[in-house]
């Protein structure tokens, strides 16, 4: 198992190969400093990627890895995007925030910046040589489609390991940037059988390297720097004289969003934390197992960067509840319950913007805000 945290190079002619290839290419690389701070150490960098579309595989766009990409994803906001829920929706009294993980950039999903803390260590290492070894991405969904554009950057061969019943959409997307896909039985809840291949790779080939955003330490401490600093930022923007920060909620996937959580309860002592999962596979509430239909959380696993000593609330949230409330926000005769509840135009316009993993997150936050 490899934790990511290299603190020197331990390969330095895989080093200097690598930063040869990223010289001839052009291509520099942002530091955690920079992507916590966008709005004061990248705004110039991001002015001048105007012209460059979001979604296309430049390496300029690795400066929009951040929370702080503005609505048309190209500029920078001065605080991070975000929704404030109203009571009226929510049915408590406590301000529920959602950040908006679709405002990253390529894959629309906070997931392309764990894949970019996974790689910058190898890279900067030697572990990882650029232009003998194939990255191998494990995920069940949006992390290999991260770590296939950052392959593509660096010119590599990419893998990507996930779950064959996932979305045709997300194959799809994967086959048309000409990634390696091996596709594992089961679907979200079968991480176990991910490993398995990956360990299947290892055991066969010497010129693999696998970034299991599970156990890989760079997950973790690029969530702390750059998602942490981000929530801080949106809770001073609308935080009122009396308000504090009660709880920080992420679903358990590969615990790579909780570290921010970490980062937000060492600033605020009473600020607790929510660990969401599926009611269907109650990993953490009650070791079980089984099957859900929650995309983008994963199961069954207790992730290695899964800091749970400082969990303080862990809560089983009904998949069926997620994709019933999709429909509410999506379809037509949803839009129009809402609207009969008396909720702002631009609220209901705006909760299309929830994906299933982040309306999860929402039911969460409004257990804990209950409890």
């Amino acid at each position: 198992m490899t934790l990511g945290l290299e603190q020197e190079v331990v390969d330095r002619a895989a080093y200097a190969r690598n930063v040869a290839r990223l010289r001839e290419a052009g291509i520099t690389l942002p530091r955690i400093a920079e992507l916590a701070d966008p709005a004061v150490r990248l705004a110039e960098k991001v002015s001048a990627l105007a012209g460059v579309d979001p979604d296309a595989p430049q390496a300029g766009n690795l400066y929009r890895v951040h929370w702080h990409n503005a609505a048309d994803r190209r500029g920078l906001a001065p605080f991070p995007e975000h929704l404030v829920l109203p009571p009226a929706l929510t049915g408590v009294e406590a301000k529920i925030v959602v950040a908006l993980g679709c405002r990253f950039p390529m894959v629309q999903a906070h997931k392309v910046l764990a894949a970019y803390g996974c790689l910058v260590p190898r890279l900067l290492s030697g572990k990882f040589d650029a232009g003998r070894h194939r990255a191998v991405w494990p995920s069940t969904g949006n992390y290999c489609r991260g770590g296939a554009f950052d392959s593509a950057l660096l010119g590599c061969h990419a893998v990507a390991i996930l779950p064959e019943e996932m979305s045709r959409e997300r194959f799809r997307w994967l086959e048309e940037i000409g990634v390696e896909i091996i596709a594992t039985p089961g679907g979200e809840s079968n991480v176990k059988e991910i490993f398995d291949a990956c360990h299947d790779l290892q055991r066969t080939r010497d010129d693999v390297v696998v970034f299991n955003q599970f156990s890989e330490f760079g997950n973790y401490l690029w969530h702390y720097g750059v998602t942490g600093p981000a929530a801080e930022s949106a809770y001073r923007r609308i935080a009122g004289p009396d308000d504090r920060i009660a709880a920080w909620v992420g679903a358990t996937g590969s615990a790579g969003t909780l570290a921010a959580g970490d980062f937000l309860k060492q600033r605020y002592p009473g600020c607790r934390i929510t660990a969401a999962e599926a009611l269907q596979c109650p990993t953490l509430t009650q070791a079980g197992f089984g099957y859900h239909r929650i995309e983008g959380i994963g199961d069954k696993h207790v992730p290695w960067i899964h800091n749970v000593r400082n969990t303080d609330v862990a809560t089983a949230i009904d998949d069926e509840a997620t994709l019933r409330l999709l429909r509410l926000f999506n379809e037509p005769a949803g839009r129009e319950e809402i609207t009969i509840r008396g909720l702002d135009g631009d609220v209901i316009s705006d909760l299309s913007l929830l994906g299933i993993s982040s309306i999860c997150n929402l039911l969460a936050a409004i257990k804990t805000a209950r409890y």
